[in-house]
């Protein structure tokens, strides 16, 4: 059975005018807690720019304005400021009713390819059959049935499964088994970074992301994704983070970053 593109599992509606779409916020666009998941935010931001333009995301970053629970309807409104030849810079401003929810900016297009060269390495991780399923017990639909995750090493900060690492770094095999892991599908993959949030704290650890950044690399197909988490730093309250994602040949896909608001359960 073929694999539905992101844009189609997001079934965002486009209506007469050209520039608007809308996403449909249920609770399979949600964390599992009712407030819409940071990287579908994104990831609906990535393919309204795409659909606007004809071409493909370079990199985009999504700013996290309001939490918004579920059920609602966000009307997003793609704004093309500068067009060029090659590459066209747009932004995604989001809205539910007046009040501005998420802002999505980034570059479209595509260049002759004049050099090439990767300067980071793919970590040595056993392979996902190997690996742990990571269990994320949630109540009712949330984003996580679509995505499942196994764990290569350290833990998973959200609920501490698995053993903690000291260098703040944690390896995560993820896949979305009925998605197309297209540039949409890998916002929504890198948006697991902050779980090495508690990893790297040795405790249960929770955040909320102030903002979400992807960047593209290679384009090509993947059954899964090997996400390398690190964080970098935690304090006065904040923490920032990075990831690369890779294909299972070891070809750099994306790498991301969040800054994140961290809070400790008692």
């Amino acid at each position: 059975m073929p694999r539905r593109s992101c844009a189609e599992f997001l079934a965002l509606t486009h209506p007469v005018d050209t520039r608007r779409w809308q996403l449909k916020v249920d609770e399979s666009m949600t964390g599992g807690r009712g407030s819409l998941f940071g990287g579908v935010g994104l990831a609906a931001g990535i393919v309204a720019l795409e659909q606007a333009t004809g071409k493909p995301v370079i990199w985009a970053t999504g700013q996290y304005l309001s939490i918004t629970q579920q059920p609602v309807t966000i009307d997003l409104e793609v704004q093309i400021p500068a067009q060029g030849r090659h590459v066209t810079q747009g932004r995604v401003v989001g809205h539910v009713g007046a009040r501005e929810i998420i802002t999505v900016i980034g570059a479209v297009g595509e260049r002759p390819a004049v050099a090439s060269g990767c300067w980071v390495d793919c970590p040595a991780a056993p392979p996902p059959r190997d690996c742990p399923v990571i269990d994320r017990a949630h109540e009712g639909d949330s984003i996580h049935k679509h995505v499942e995750l196994r764990l290569a090493r350290g833990c998973f900060g959200f609920s501490m499964f698995g053993e903690p690492t000291d260098d703040g770094r944690s390896l995560l095999w993820a896949r979305m088994p009925d998605i197309e892991h297209d540039s949409a599908a890998l916002a929504i993959i890198a948006d697991y970074m902050p779980s090495v949030l508690g990893n790297a704290l040795g405790r249960l650890a929770h955040c909320t992301s102030l903002d979400n950044t992807i960047r593209f690399a290679e384009r090509r197909p993947s059954a899964w994704v090997l996400c390398d988490n690190r964080m970098e730093f935690v304090g006065a309250g904040f923490g920032h983070g990075t990831a690369h994602l890779w294909s299972e040949d070891g070809a750099l896909l994306a790498t991301g970053s969040q800054s994140v608001i961290v809070r400790l359960p008692d």
